[in-house]
This record gives C-alpha cells, sequence and structure tokens, in this order.
C-alpha cells in the first residue's frame, strides 16, 4: 500500500486527512459531514438526506446544474451519498483542477441558496424516491422493517430517507434549522486521497474555506441500544408471488475489537453460492431460489443479515426455521476459514487500489475514532484472524434470543 497519511487543522479549526499517492493520476476530494439519520429526530428523519438533495441546487455564484456540468467537462466524477451516520460529498478529478473544486465546494457549503420553490419541488422527489424504493419494494420494505425491530431505542431504527409522513410535513424553516445545526466548521472534515500535499491542501482549504465562522453545535446525547432478551417477528403482507425471510442481528460497531471479524463471518453464512444458507436451502433442501446475506458496518452497531426467496408452495415458516437451523452448527474447517479470509481481505485489497476508496475507509475511520489509519489495523487483524474466533463471534452474536425476523408475503 503505496500512500502517506498526515493530518492537519485549517485556520478555523477544521480537520484535514491527506493521503499522498504520487502514482495516482487523479485526487479524490471529500467532504464530511456529521449529518445522518443518527443525528436527527421524530417529525424530521430524512432531513440529511434531504438536504443532500438541496446541495445540489445551486449556490450564490453558481446555477442548479453549472457545478456538475463543471465537473464533467474536468472529466471527473461528482456526487453525495448520506447513511445513517454520515453524508460525504465527493469529486474525483485531475489534480490541476483541484483549486477549482475547492472554490466551487467552499461557496455552496458557505452560502447555498436554498430557494423554497426548489425544496418544495425536490421534497416532492424524495417522496417518489421513497414510493420507488421502499413502499413499492418488497426487498426495500422488508430491509426498512428490519431496522425498525432490531434496534428499538437507538436512531438507527428510523430510515436514511425518513418515514413518509416526515418527508410529506417538511418546512423550509426545518431544514435551515437542522442545516446550521450540522454543516458547521465542527462537524466537518476534509479528506484527500491521491496526487496530493498536504501544504498545498491546507492552502486551498484556507483559502477558500477560512472565512467559515464557528457555530459550536448543540451536544447530543444519541440515546444507546438495550440488551436484546428474546427473539423478535414482524410480517409485512405485500403483492409477492412468493414469501421471503429476512432476518438480522445486532453486531458490534466501527470501534469494537470484533469488528474487524465480521467480513469473514458474513463469507462462511450468507455470501455466494458456497455459503452456509445457500448449500442448506438451495442445494440441499431445494425449498429457496436464493440466499444469502451481508452486513451494515456502522458507527455504533452493525447489523449482519440474512435473507431468502421460497420456492413456489413453500410457506414462509419453513422457510424461517430452516434459515435458523442453516447457523445452529459453528464450527469451522481450516478450509472453509482460508478461503472465507482471503475473500474478505482481496476485496478490501482490491478498493484499496483506488484513491476515491482508499478516502473513504480512512475517512470512516477518523469518523469513528479519530484515527485515519484504523482500517489498516483492522486489516490486520482480519488478515491474523483464526477460525477460534470466528466460532466465538458466531457464538457470542448469532445466539439464540437475539434474532430478528421479517416475513414478508402475498395476501392469499
Amino acid at each position: 500500500m503505496n500512500f502517506k497519511y498526515s493530518i492537519a487543522k485549517t485556520e478555523n479549526g477544521m480537520d484535514v486527512i491527506a493521503i499522498e499517492r504520487p502514482s495516482s493520476p487523479m485526487v479524490s476530494f471529500q467532504i464530511w459531514v456529521r449529518a445522518g439519520s443518527k443525528y436527527e429526530r421524530p417529525g424530521i428523519t430524512g432531513i440529511s438526506h434531504m438536504i443532500e438533495h438541496m446541495m445540489f441546487k445551486g449556490s450564490r455564484n453558481y446555477g442548479p446544474q453549472e457545478h456538475a456540468k463543471r465537473i464533467q467537462e474536468m472529466g471527473g466524477e461528482f456526487n453525495a451519498f448520506t447513511s445513517h451516520d454520515k453524508t460525504v460529498y465527493y469529486e474525483n478529478i485531475s489534480p490541476i483542477y483541484l483549486e477549482e473544486v475547492v472554490k466551487m465546494e467552499a461557496d455552496r457549503f458557505l452560502y447555498p441558496l436554498f430557494d423554497e420553490g426548489e425544496f418544495l419541488r425536490e421534497r416532492d422527489v424524495v417522496m417518489e424516491e421513497r414510493l420507488m424504493r421502499t413502499d413499492n419494494s418488497p426487498q426495500g420494505k422488508a430491509l426498512e422493517e428490519l431496522f425498525a425491530i432490531s434496534f428499538i431505542a437507538h436512531p438507527y431504527h428510523w430510515p436514511v430517507i425518513g418515514w413518509k409522513s416526515d418527508i410529506a410535513s417538511y418546512s423550509l424553516d426545518h431544514m435551515l434549522n437542522y442545516f446550521k445545526e450540522r454543516y458547521s466548521p465542527e462537524n466537518i472534515f476534509f479528506v484527500l486521497s491521491g496526487q496530493i500535499t498536504m501544504d498545498k491542501t491546507l492552502s486551498l482549504l484556507n483559502k477558500y474555506f477560512g472565512k467559515w465562522e464557528k457555530n459550536p453545535p448543540e451536544k447530543l446525547n444519541i440515546t444507546q441500544e438495550p440488551q436484546q432478551k428474546g427473539n423478535r417477528w414482524s410480517e409485512i403482507i405485500m403483492e409477492v408471488e412468493v414469501p421471503f425471510v429476512f432476518m438480522s442481528f445486532v453486531l458490534p460497531g466501527f470501534t469494537h475489537q470484533d469488528f474487524p471479524l465480521i467480513p469473514v463471518l458474513e463469507k462462511i453464512i450468507t455470501s455466494g453460492e458456497s455459503s452456509r444458507l445457500w448449500k442448506h436451502l438451495v442445494h440441499k433442501l431445494n425449498i429457496a431460489t436464493s440466499a444469502g446475506g451481508g452486513f451494515y458496518p456502522l458507527g455504533d452497531y452493525s447489523l449482519f443479515f440474512l435473507y431468502s426467496i421460497a420456492k413456489t408452495g413453500v410457506e414462509p415458516r419453513i422457510l424461517e426455521t430452516e434459515m435458523v437451523k442453516a447457523l445452529e452448527n459453528p464450527e469451522i474447517s481450516e478450509t472453509e476459514m482460508m478461503k472465507a479470509r482471503n475473500q474478505a481481505l482481496a476485496e478490501t485489497l482490491s478498493s484499496l487500489e483506488k484513491s476515491f476508496h482508499t478516502g473513504l475507509m480512512a475517512g470512516e475511520s477518523y469518523l469513528n475514532t479519530g484515527d485515519p489509519e484504523l482500517f489498516i489495523k483492522h486489516l490486520n487483524i482480519l488478515q491474523r484472524a483464526k477460525k477460534e474466533q470466528i466460532i466465538e463471534l458466531w457464538e457470542t452474536y448469532l445466539a439464540e434470543g437475539k434474532r430478528n425476523t421479517v416475513i414478508l408475503r402475498g395476501d392469499k
């Protein structure tokens, strides 16, 4: 891994992580905001995602489409995403355009337009997005329900896109108040990865973001999830031809010592046709057409999930019973362990070849721990993982009484 890390602060106290990769032909410029569903509250769920949409609608010196058009003319990539713990804005561009990109980003962060008519139109766009991806999507609806029953107290309970009634009731004042609360220098840091130096980076950030005054945010108390003491079930009735069964377990978040081992567990149980789940439900019993899963690696907790799609005529309760049976034997062979560990390592190392993904991993590490190199330490733990550790992880977190199940079926 040919790169060097450095950390510094701008003149107004904003954190900067620079990952110098001299051989990279480009630079990934990322702005990380501590704004996501974790920081919201009932009544304004999804407002972080709504602000992300509005940040593309123009600023004092750039029209609604001008920013995107200029990045395209540079031959670069320009986008953003919102999740439970953060919102990230990024450009992947040639280093020769870095100053222009920093200038444009400073303009939209310090002087966004937030026109009320544009806001109301974009609110309708977000509502349509929710209808398409969640309300009218069996898988989307089931995953939303799975989070809702897996997290009873913690704000991971509500969806990133927000509840439907909250979206419908957004006002421009709601958004402006939340923007002022979360989009301040104290809640934002920069990650630059690629052909850059810290000296040049700091000079540009001070030049364009240095006028941004601090606005100390109110300290939030994030409700912690109480220990789960019993399995939970939920059922959804939708227009589906065959039943789906989703299942989840709450696992440790990013800072926990067990977190780096979760990808191995995921590979063994849910990943591909050689996984325990697929072999049991599809190959052996022939009661499912597909089976798999994965995990959502979040800051405070992670959600490990499994799913299966029933064959025609198979009752969902039978599918559920057999999914549980597929988890009953935590014993792992050396061959199984080696394959899973190598797959997890290969995926991570492959992604690190790109400056963008290196920036994302460093940003995630810094967001949760203040150490941008923690993901490298996680990689070393993964590389040394032993089957005994994975067995202990399995027995600790996938135990009876910690399971959450969502059954999705038709109304006939």
